[in-house]
């Protein structure tokens, strides 16, 4: 019986459209995904899922969570060192979705997560983020460090005026608590930006 490292090795040498024929079994809807894909269009998850007939989008929807779930597990107590951990860790999160969500991930005094906390929901191009959830949130899981993250949907990672002022009202609130801000990473589907690369912390 072949593992799923087998099973997944041989899924990376299909095309996109035998993928997509894997997954959906049926000709003409393969045809539909394979046609927004080669448009250049921005296909998500979503869109394919609800392509598929009700069983098995239901099973795709399953399959995805798993992952997730297992994605999570394995991030647990990760050591945070660099933003680029921060990015494969909050990306099983954001990637595909809509709106904007505003996260933070506690961490201990080793950088190892204590948790990872969803803040808030917003729309298209922004969300609102009270700085004292964030620090309620920070102290009753013991944090003496957290990293802000959100998302892009639009797929733009530059930071806006208000991603600016969010990012030094945590800063400075932070420190009054003792809370050091490591980090506001902004997360697209395909790149991410960091304010502490970028030396803005």
């Amino acid at each position: 019986m072949k593992d799923l490292f087998e099973i997944c090795g041989e899924c990376r040498h299909l095309s996109d459209a035998e993928v997509v024929y894997q997954l959906t079994n049926n000709k003409e809807t393969s045809n539909q995904v394979n046609a927004m894909l080669a448009n250049g269009s921005n296909v998500s998850i979503e869109d394919i899922c609800n392509l598929l007939t009700p069983a098995r989008r239901e099973m795709a929807l399953a399959v995805i969570e798993l992952y997730k779930r297992i994605k999570e597990r394995k991030n647990n107590y990760k050591r945070i060192t660099s933003s680029a951990d921060v990015y494969e860790v909050m990306l099983p999160y954001m990637a595909d979705l809509k709106v904007e969500e505003c996260w933070v991930i506690f961490l201990n005094q080793a950088a190892r997560i204590i948790r990872k906390q969803r803040i808030s929901v917003g729309g298209l191009a922004s969300t609102q983020v009270d700085v004292r959830v964030i620090l309620h949130e920070a102290l009753s899981c013991n944090a003496t460090t957290m990293i802000l993250c959100h998302n892009h949907p639009s797929g733009n990672f530059q930071p806006s005026k208000d991603d600016d002022r969010l990012t030094h009202a945590l800063l400075e609130a932070g420190r009054i608590m003792n809370i050091r801000l490591l980090d506001h990473v902004i997360v697209t589907d395909e790149s991410y930006y960091s304010y502490g690369d970028e030396g803005r912390l």
